[in-house]
């Protein structure tokens, strides 16, 4: 069965019982009336026919969590997920991990070997690391296509992620590739409504002078929902431990794994090149696009 013919099938729920039982509480979801919210969003696309939807059910159902089954809202942030994808061209052009497999092999981002207390999935985030020139652009990209993979997950839809930000090594340089704020927006833009993902917190780690200039200049860009889950830890690591366990945290973070590594989730990032050539067939059409 090649990719296509396995995407159209008949959606089968992959939650756990936890999750299931989260998803109800949480983001109202209901079995029983799960269909019809998938219906009533299809129904809304007739609306915009200058953009071709992707219509198989767990790829929309990525949406109805993440807007708790309010299916209008669901409805907006599809138009905004195509609405990136069409206007940030530098973000999406040849938007496939083999593009970015350099990248990952740097080891610039990590996805913890186990879950938070609350089952959420952790990555940590190295903005930049000393003597490389990694364009900043580069780096958002292979953030994003992780993400990405992150959420065929459907437990991790449902319990969402955490940033972990190891600003250490954050320096002039990478503020330089920075500083420019339209293209800072575009990147907050892209990983904040792009990816159907839910972010429960972001943790700043050891801040450098630098970093705390860019950070200056993405605030703006950030909801007021994610402005409340942020934390600065400074060099005092034992308060991200607070948070999250140290046994899933690298020894860079005090944690009891043996050091960075991402080798799995960049092979499983790898293994979805199909997925993303998939998504190229959707978005807006060629000719001249409504806008909302």
């Amino acid at each position: 069965m090649d990719f296509e013919q396995n995407v159209n099938q008949p959606y089968t729920c992959t939650l756990s019982e936890a999750a299931i039982k989260k998803a109800e509480v949480e983001l109202n979801e209901d079995p029983l009336t799960r269909g019809e919210k998938l219906n009533h969003l299809k129904e809304l696309f007739k609306s915009r026919p200058d953009i071709r939807f992707r219509q198989d059910d767990a790829f929309l159902l990525r949406f109805l969590r993440n807007k708790k089954f309010e299916v209008d809202r669901a409805f907006k942030s599809l138009i905004h997920h195509y609405q990136v994808r069409r206007d940030y061209k530098e973000i999406f052009t040849n938007y496939r991990p083999i593009f970015v497999k350099r990248v990952y092999e740097l080891n610039y981002e990590m996805v913890c070997p186990g879950k938070d207390s609350d089952g959420r999935a952790v990555i940590i985030i190295r903005p930049s690391m000393p003597d490389d020139c990694t364009p900043v652009i580069d780096r958002a990209r292979s953030i994003l296509m992780l993400l990405e993979t992150l959420v065929l997950d459907e437990d991790i839809q449902v319990n969402g992620v955490v940033y972990v930000i190891d600003c250490e090594s954050f320096s002039w340089a990478i503020l330089k590739q920075c500083s420019h704020p339209f293209l800072m927006k575009k990147i907050v833009d892209s990983y904040l409504n792009s990816v159907p993902i839910r972010i429960k917190a972001v943790h700043f780690v050891r801040p450098t002078l630098w970093f705390k200039a860019f950070h200056a200049i993405i605030h703006p860009f950030l909801s007021e929902k994610i402005k409340q889950r942020v934390h600065f830890h400074g060099e005092e690591i034992a308060t991200l431990h607070k948070y999250i366990p140290s046994a899933i945290l690298p020894s860079e973070l005090g944690g009891q794994l043996p050091g960075y590594g991402n080798t799995e989730w960049m092979n499983k990032t790898l293994v979805a090149e199909d997925e993303f050539i998939y998504n190229e067939r959707f978005g807006f059409s060629k000719s001249k696009t409504k806008r909302t």
